[in-house]
Order: C-alpha cells, then sequence, then structure tokens
C-alpha cells in the first residue's frame, strides 16, 4: 500500500500544469531508481499511469534489488515497471528502445565521503560516461541528469546563478562528490557536442521528504531519527552552516518542468527560497513536538568517520530565477515540509 502522504504528493505533483503527454507511451530509464529522489520520479511517472492512462513503462536500474523491491512492493506484479539489477560503473545493455533516460544514480550521503571516496568518484565519472554512451546509442529524446549545487564549492559570492563557475579544492577529500558531478556535467557537454545528444541538467541543493532512510547519513534525517525516537537532538558542530532545504514534492515538481520545458543543453539550479541554519533546524523540529520536550544539545564527542561540512557564508544565496522564469513555484516552508515528511512514519 503507498504511503498516504506519498498519494498526497503524487496528486499535486501530476496536477502541476506541464505538457504531460509529451511521456505518454515512452519507456523511461531511471538509474538509482529507489533513492530518494528517482524513486518519487518513477513513482510519479506510475501514477501517470494510473490516472492518465499514460502507458509509460519505467526500467529501474538498481544497485540493490532488494531495497528496490521493498521501495515498490505495492507495485507488484505490474507490468509497468521493470527492475533491474545492475553496477552502473559496468557498461549496461537494453533490448528495445528507450525514450528518455534520468540519470540520478551514485552516491550522495556524506558518509560515504570520508569511508569511500574513490566509489563515490567512480560512480560519478564511470557511471555517468556508460549511461550517456547508452542514452547516445539509444537516441533518446533528454537525457536528464542529476548534479549537485555542491559543484559551486564554497564561493564567497553573495548570488550564485548558473554561470557562475565554482571554487572546488582539489585536495579536499570532501570534494569526491562535487568533482565527480563536474566531471558528469562535462560529460554531457561532449556527448551533446560530439553525439548531438540532447540534455538536462538538474543542480540540486538539499532535499528532503517522506520515508527517507533515516541511517542516510544526512543531517535532517538524523534529526527527523530523534523526533521519532523521543531523543534530543545532538549537534556535532555549532549550527551556524546554513541550509536551503527543499520539501520533495516541490523538487520533483520541478524536476519534471525542467524536463518538459527547460531548454536543451543547460543547468538549472533547483533549491528553496527559505534558508535555515542547522541550530534552527533542530529547534525548528523540536519545536514541531513541545509535548516530548525535546532538546537541542552539542556533542562534545565528534563521531568516527565524520566529515563536517564547509560552512557557506551566511550571505550567499543560490539564484533559481531561471527554475521560476519557467513557471515554477515554492509551495512548502521548511517548518510545513518537514512536518509531512515525520508524518509519513505513521506515528502522528
Amino acid at each position: 500500500m503507498r504511503n498516504f502522504i506519498v498519494t498526497q504528493d503524487l496528486d499535486e505533483i501530476i496536477s502541476e500544469n506541464l505538457p504531460w503527454k509529451n511521456l505518454f507511451n515512452s519507456k523511461i530509464l531511471v538509474t538509482g531508481a529507489a533513492g530518494i529522489l528517482p524513486s518519487y520520479m518513477a513513482e510519479t511517472l506510475l501514477y501517470l499511469n494510473e490516472n492518465q492512462n499514460a502507458n509509460i513503462k519505467v526500467i529501474g536500474v538498481v544497485r540493490n534489488i532488494e531495497k528496490a523491491r521493498n521501495r515498490f512492493s505495492h507495485y507488484e506484479g505490474r507490468q509497468d515497471l521493470i527492475l533491474i539489477k545492475h553496477d552502473i560503473c559496468l557498461p549496461f545493455t537494453y533490448q528495445g528502445n528507450v525514450d528518455y533516460v534520468i540519470h540520478a544514480a551514485g552516491q550522495a550521503s556524506p558518509k560515504f565521503y570520508g569511508k569511500d571516496p574513490v566509489g563515490t568518484l567512480e560512480g560519478h565519472v564511470i557511471g555517468t560516461s556508460n549511461f550517456l554512451k547508452f542514452a547516445a546509442e539509444k537516441k533518446v529524446k533528454c537525457f536528464l541528469y542529476f548534479s549537485s549545487c555542491a559543484v559551486y564549492g564554497n564561493p564567497s559570492e553573495k548570488i550564485i546563478d548558473e554561470k557562475f563557475v565554482g571554487k572546488v579544492d582539489s585536495m579536499n577529500l570532501r570534494s569526491c562528490y562535487p568533482l565527480g558531478k563536474l566531471t558528469g556535467e562535462n560529460f554531457c557537454v561532449a556527448y551533446n557536442n560530439q553525439y548531438n545528444l540532447p540534455f538536462k541538467i538538474l543542480r540540486i541543493a538539499h532535499t528532503y521528504g517522506p520515508m527517507m532512510p533515516l541511517d542516510d547519513g544526512r543531517v535532517f534525517t538524523d534529526f527527523i531519527a530523534n523526533i521519532l525516537r523521543n531523543e534530543n537532538i545532538s549537534l556535532n558542530s555549532d549550527g551556524s552552516a546554513e541550509r536551503p532545504m527543499l520539501y520533495i514534492s516541490d523538487a520533483i515538481r520541478a524536476y519534471f518542468r525542467i524536463l518538459l520545458e527547460g531548454k536543451n543543453a543547460e543547468a538549472y539550479n533547483i533549491a528553496s527560497e527559505e534558508y535555515t541554519t542547522i541550530l534552527n533546524l533542530a529547534e525548528t523540529l523540536v519545536n514541531l513536538y513541545p509535548e516530548k520536550n525535546l532538546k537541542v544539545n552539542f556533542n562534545k564527542k565528534i563521531p568516527e568517520g565524520y566529515v563536517p561540512a564547509e560552512k557557506n557564508n551566511p550571505d550567499t544565496r543560490i539564484d533559481i530565477d531561471k527554475l521560476k522564469n519557467l513557471g515554477w513555484q515554492q509551495k512548502y516552508s521548511i517548518r510545513a515540509g518537514f512536518e509531512r515528511a515525520i508524518r509519513s512514519f505513521g506515528v502522528y
């Protein structure tokens, strides 16, 4: 049975004024399909089949087939979803045509940056190369690449738009993620130039939503786990780093808007207009449930393997005018979005 919060989100997403019919009767391959963001895209496509007879076939390429089957358990037996276990660092083949590739696979959780920097780099570089080659062979209508606002590094500028050239320190271990994403972006440009492969790039900022794995390693999933377990929230820093936190249905509406109406061979920032410090986020979540009497404190002992996030310039903002000019608007505040995410676990 589909989660009730997810169902509400899907209703909202497919109600967006978009040319959804451009996707009808298509085969759409989604890499990393069991991940938080791409699984929502896959479910949106399947929900279009349920509600609009869209006749879309979703081909989900996943690393962990059991995780994927669990994530999509309520679709078991349906003919419009195919799950394929595959290591993206190996060449990929599929018999038959494919119309779109949504490439989202790759390690995104900071807990891997220190433990598996090689795997992080290889996934984003080799994996993207393999699926661009596949997409070029299939002559797809669009290759949608999941990149990140992390490609901008830690700039001192006040406004970061898509034309800004990032500043990423190649000698910093944590840079395995943004450098991998940057290389993937340039691979897209190269394939477009050499093989005329159409592509669009999503530069994604911090995004959260229902049913996130509580061991994901990102700070907001840790906080949600604390709330669900009735635990005080302990910070591993002073909590002053700021983040633009975007609720997942707002994000997915943006991804489909870019896929369907964005310009070919361009990148788009996707971020919340609302910013919060890590400390303010923790306090917001604690204050959502005053009856729990939870507190926010500071961890005196940093967990083993913890890789601290770089502090951003508090005056820096990610420019999303390019996305807004496509007609996108944010709906959920941080407070409302996190309340939905926590409710999705069925305890409130």
